[in-house]
């Protein structure tokens, strides 16, 4: 991967629900199955986060994409709910960074804190006081990403599917509203 790359941040259309899709289970692949791909993996990856699960997601009105794009192709992208939302722990309230997906060659050149500084700005702009999201308990590399980046274990949740529950634990941070 070039270190040189000038990415451009957009907002995603109903259009590129394919592309988030084919990178939507390229990360979630490369995160989960680090012990090899099980059939609840699978079925998780190819209902989840298919094609038309995301045109759908995208066309609701309080959920945006930002897209991080090099050229013709798509690097990462952020997923948020833009709208006051109770975290799972603790009295904060803002929105949900609901996925934040970088394309595993592309990690650690900054499109990640690129896309995460946008989602707040995208929160803050809304009013929001608050930016939240969960992350799987052992993916090591993002908790240590977000606490680097200012956001605070504030607890824990769990998330199931396929019939397996995996603890997460739950970070925030408190924004500028109207920056």
């Amino acid at each position: 991967m070039n270190r040189r790359l000038q990415p451009q941040l957009r907002q995603a259309t109903p259009d590129d629900a394919v592309t988030i899709a084919a990178l939507s289970v390229q990360v979630f692949l490369d995160t989960y199955a680090t012990e090899g791909i099980r059939p609840d993996l699978a079925r998780e990856a190819f209902s989840h986060y298919s094609a038309q699960a995301f045109a759908t997601r995208l066309a609701e009105p309080d959920r945006v994409f930002l897209l991080c794009e090099h050229a013709t192709g798509l690097l990462g992208f952020a997923e948020l709910l833009l709208r006051p939302l109770p975290a799972p722990a603790q009295p904060t309230v803002g929105a949900e960074l609901v996925r934040l997906y970088v394309q595993p060659q592309a990690q650690g050149i900054g499109i990640g804190r690129g896309l995460l500084q946008a989602a707040e700005s995208a929160a803050a702009d809304r009013g929001l006081l608050h930016l939240w999201l969960t992350v799987w308990e052992d993916n090591h590399r993002a908790r240590g990403f977000y606490e680097a980046v200012g956001y605070t274990d504030i607890g824990a949740t769990s998330y199931t599917f396929q019939g397996n529950t995996y603890g997460n634990r739950i970070f925030a941070k408190a924004l500028l509203a109207g920056r």
